[in-house]
């Protein structure tokens, strides 16, 4: 009897925090930041991840309250220790960049660990890359290899691009160089601008392929266009000539996740991982945003350090021409973030939540107010 008590208790405790939650939750939507400190504090304090989370935004954000960094992540800690997988990596991000934390790369591989095992492919590519390079723990090939694959096969273009270089130098298992084209071409179809450099270098040397010159020009000219320095030395080298677009591998993975990495640097079939940075216009939603109304609703998908990551996220979503980015500025350091949609009220937005494709549901993309998002567009 006691037990049957003590359950409905539970479960009507339950019932109110989530009520009051939603309560807070609105109070912060409509920026009555004093409603949701007053609402919100108690229940984070009550061990609500939710609240929690929120707290952290606040104190991020100096949202009705001054900013500080160490109260922000002291209320995101609480959040990940309690196993929210996107927080436990945004503390990782934290922890390897140095962000309201003394920088320290055990912490960061801790929690980039936690968040890898749930699937996180962002985790799973930052903490293969720490394994493949030695940053701040022994260096791991075969771990990175495992890492690097998880994350490839969710279609993390820059994990494809590290796969590729592990088995083109066989540093995990013996030298591949049909593996390594295959992963090539996967990251090349994401724009990874140095999977199409060394898509040039295997054509040019006829590594695993017949030695083409005329598709390694067309595979350097790729590269070149984004930028990259090495692409357009080879050019020079070849006789800059502008050739018509590679034909690509049609058998590319449709994955749903793409996230920042820590660092980046470049090499001919680099034994490195490369970061490029590209824009598309077409997809930056910043100016649009700003010119809608400040108690509109929009849904944020994910926020990434790099644009050229959530470029590629869009593309792959599949969620056509609502779908797009902004350039947010927080805590003076400058994100991309992917959008869905425009809603006249949160009911709406809530209600377009549920149309989304279930990967994508599954990251917990999070109703914001248009007029929020506008107070931090860079």
């Amino acid at each position: 009897m006691h037990a049957v008590l003590f359950f409905l208790f539970f479960l009507c405790s339950t019932v109110v925090f989530a009520a009051d939650y939603e309560a807070g939750k609105q109070a912060y939507l409509k920026k009555d930041y004093a409603l949701a400190l007053e609402i919100l504090k108690p229940l984070a304090e009550q061990g609500d991840s939710q609240a929690q989370i929120t707290m952290g935004l606040m104190y991020d954000y100096g949202h009705g309250v001054e900013k500080s960094p160490a109260e922000s992540i002291k209320w995101y800690l609480m959040a990940a220790e309690q196993g929210v997988p996107l927080v436990q990596h945004d503390i990782g991000v934290k922890y390897f960049q140095g962000q309201g934390v003394e920088q320290n790369y055990l912490e960061a591989a801790k929690w980039w660990e936690q968040s890898a095992n749930s699937g996180i492919a962002d985790s799973q590519f930052n903490l293969g890359l720490m394994h493949y390079r030695g940053i701040g723990i022994p260096k791991d090939y075969v771990k990175a290899a495992k890492l690097f694959e998880a994350a490839a096969k969710q279609g993390h273009g820059n994990a494809q691009y590290s796969l590729a270089v592990m088995y083109a130098f066989g540093q995990s298992k013996t030298k591949d160089y049909a593996t390594a084209l295959e992963w090539f071409n996967k990251s090349a179809e994401q724009d990874i601008a140095q999977a199409q450099f060394n898509l040039g270098v295997f054509h040019e040397n006829g590594y695993g392929v017949d030695k083409d010159t005329n598709k390694a020009r067309e595979w350097y000219q790729l590269a070149a266009d984004q930028g990259l320095p090495e692409a357009k030395k080879k050019l020079q080298a070849l006789g800059n000539i502008k050739t018509t677009v590679a034909t690509k591998s049609e058998n590319v993975d449709a994955g749903n996740k793409v996230v920042p990495t820590p660092e980046k640097t470049t090499n001919s079939i680099p034994a490195t991982v490369e970061q490029p940075s590209t824009s598309n216009s077409e997809l930056n939603l910043s100016n649009w945003l700003r010119q809608q109304a400040a108690d509109n609703y929009t849904l944020q998908l994910g926020s990434v350090i790099n644009e050229n990551d959530i470029v590629n996220y869009i593309k792959q979503s599949g969620l056509g021409v609502k779908a797009g980015y902004i350039v947010v500025n927080v805590n003076g350091i400058t994100r991309y973030t992917a959008i869905y949609g425009l809603y006249d009220t949160y009911k709406n937005a809530e209600i377009a939540f549920s149309e989304l494709p279930l990967a994508i549901q599954k990251a917990k993309p999070w109703v914001r107010n248009t007029g929020i998002l506008q107070g931090i567009l860079q």
